[in-house]
């Protein structure tokens, strides 16, 4: 009876928040009957209250233990495990109390949403999804379970369904800046800048000194290229919030795309003293660098490439050494990776004389084993096989990706009389003959047609190339066939596409537009194909005088056979075409003709008009 007096009284006192009395009778309680339910729950609620979640978990772990507990106590021991979670174990931990909380009480949608949460700090992406649906399917109508879930959908790029969530949450509470903030988010992904715009403003109508707006609204004027714009509003978050890691960050990418290199390392080492284990800020560190000509620097960061998305399904399953500086083995397993053009250039390195004593195993895409294995046929200690093709551990010793092989092998810039030499040959060149006829045939067309024109002199026979198919920088790399041959007007050019892919419509619209008299002809081979037929392009390629190509598969292929080359370089290049320079330490034959700024061809295209014009003077 005394008891139940004191539990009354104490409870009583809870209710007026009388904190410290009520505690200080909860504890008596609890040294009389150590399971009491109601004084183990109130006491941690007090603790929390407090602010001292250690002993509010503390509490309610014993509360949790007992039987009839209801699914709000542990729903409030995930809660305050949740707060003080330092670890993925504390988080775990904190997702059990919820679990036991939702199979109680499966109508329990705070717990669903909090599961939600905790799942996504995990990365347990599908189970944050399924509890996310889960807490808005027994409460439709909290704007931050709709909220939430968005988010989590943007980051799987479902951007419609994101941005319908958004929406919802803004039409339940319109006074939320972050709910616009996300939707402009959502929709500068689905590139409708105007209302991204828009969503930002009213962002910042609500919470005008909000940061995280300001550095979202000139990210979106970052993808818009309105330069000015980005820089200044990454400028405001910052004097909003001096430590802001993600402005910082954003205004190195935003130096980096104006190659203003210095200044983009200045941002990305202030965002480092902010989050020192940033992966995407050490690895533009790192591509900085080898633009720079800085592989000793370089190339160590560089190995981090297999965090990115793109790079991960490229490594093999494998428990043997991964081959690093320092460490030698006899026998070596070289995986592919990243693309054609890619694996082209780091064939390279296959001919260093440190790998000249070693059994190496080296995998490649199958459209390049016939030319690789006829190019390298002297060095009889190298098996090419297809990417697809599985070889059993106790084949090697040791494996690398292809790209690693430069560090490994300590490879410099200065070394390009080693590096220059063209190393790729042809085998059997099964088209030779018809190439040859078809060009005879276009020569004595042309002359037929001309009645005394230029056209009766020499043609020098050019190989072009004018898009990558990248789908990251792809765009940045292309030039738009009708501009590109504006550079061969009335020159006494026969043109041979070397561009892969279906592109008969785009040439036919191409010179149909062109105003030049008469109009370019570009020869076509569909005997050939250029995407899966590498070795009928190379004969291709070596039919050609010279070859023209922006940065994609069949700049490398032409490079690499030692062709005359006249590569087109985007403002913000490859790094393996550094910076400024004209030539390249892995192509001798190769000429570069860079932008000056981002998105112009029309410097690059005069150099090459001019060097045009002393090739065929000398015909």
């Amino acid at each position: 009876m005394i008891l139940e007096t004191h539990l009354k009284l104490a409870l009583a006192l809870y209710a007026s928040s009388d904190l410290e009395q009520s505690k200080k009778i909860f504890t008596e309680i609890i040294l009389i009957d150590p399971e009491n339910l109601d004084a183990l729950i109130h006491l941690g609620r007090i603790a929390a209250r407090n602010k001292s979640l250690p002993e509010a978990c503390h509490w309610l772990s014993q509360a949790a233990t007992l039987p009839g507990v209801d699914a709000q106590v542990h729903f409030e021991l995930g809660c305050f495990l949740e707060l003080q979670a330092k670890t993925k174990q504390d988080l775990e931990l904190a997702l059990q109390s919820y679990n036991c909380a939702t199979e109680l009480d499966m109508n329990h949608h705070a717990a669903f949403f909090n599961k939600a949460n905790v799942h996504k700090r995990l990365g347990e992406i599908e189970k944050a999804l399924h509890a996310y649906n889960a807490a808005i399917l027994i409460n439709a109508f909290d704007p931050y379970y709709l909220n939430n879930r968005g988010d989590l959908l943007l980051n799987l790029r479902s951007l419609p369904f994101a941005l319908q969530d958004f929406q919802k949450a803004i039409e339940l509470e319109p006074s939320i800046s972050y709910f616009h903030d996300n939707r402009g988010n959502a929709l500068k992904e689905l590139k409708q800048y105007e209302d991204s715009a828009l969503s930002f403003k009213r962002s910042l109508a609500i919470d005008p000194e909000n940061a995280f707006t300001y550095n979202n609204f000139g990210s979106l004027f970052l993808d818009r290229e309105i330069w000015d714009k980005a820089l200044a509003c990454f400028e405001m978050a910052l004097r909003i919030d001096p430590a802001f890691f993600y402005a910082y960050y954003n205004k190195g990418l935003l130096y980096q795309k104006f190659n203003l290199l210095d200044q983009a390392l200045v941002s990305y080492e202030k965002a480092l003293l902010i989050n020192p284990f940033s992966f995407d800020v050490s690895w533009n560190i790192s591509i900085i660098q080898l633009l720079q000509g800085d592989l000793k620097r370089g190339l160590i960061g560089y190995e981090e490439r297999m965090r990115l998305p793109e790079s991960r399904v490229y490594l093999p399953k494998t428990r043997k050494t991964y081959l690093k500086q320092g460490l030698e083995f006899e026998r070596l397993f070289v995986w592919n990776e990243h693309g054609l053009g890619n694996e082209i250039f780091f064939a390279n390195f296959l001919r260093h004389p440190s790998l000249a004593s070693k059994k190496i195993i080296a995998k490649f895409d199958v459209r390049l084993l016939g030319l690789l294995r006829h190019s390298f046929q002297s060095n009889t200690n190298i098996r090419f096989i297809t990417d697809t093709e599985e070889i059993s551990e106790d084949q090697y010793d040791a494996h690398i990706g292809m790209a690693s092989l430069p560090r490994y092998l300590g490879v410099e810039v200065n070394q390009a009389h080693v590096w220059g030499a063209p190393y790729l040959s042809l085998p059997v060149q099964w088209h030779e003959e018809t190439i040859k006829l078809r060009l005879a045939q276009a020569q004595a067309q042309s002359q037929s047609q001309s009645q005394g024109s230029i056209a009766e002199v020499k043609k020098l026979v050019v190989g072009i190339s004018w898009k990558s198919v990248n789908q990251k920088t792809g765009a940045r790399r292309s030039i738009a066939l009708e501009q590109l041959l504006t550079v061969f007007n009335d020159l006494p050019i026969q043109l041979i596409n070397l561009q892969y892919g279906d592109v008969s419509q785009e040439i036919q619209e191409a010179v149909a537009n062109q105003i030049s008299k008469p109009q370019p002809h570009i020869l076509q081979f569909e005997e050939i194909d250029n995407f899966s037929d590498i070795s009928g392009l190379a004969e291709l390629v070596k039919s050609c005088d010279l070859v023209i190509s922006v940065d994609n598969s069949t700049l490398h292929l032409a490079s690499a056979f030692g062709k005359p080359t006249l590569a087109l370089i985007s403002f913000v290049p490859d790094w393996r075409w550094f910076l400024e320079r004209i030539d390249s330490p892995w192509y001798r034959n190769t000429k570069l003709y860079r932008q000056l700024k981002s998105g112009s061809w029309s410097k690059p295209l005069e150099l090459l008009r001019a060097d045009l014009e002393r090739v065929v003077s000398t015909l």
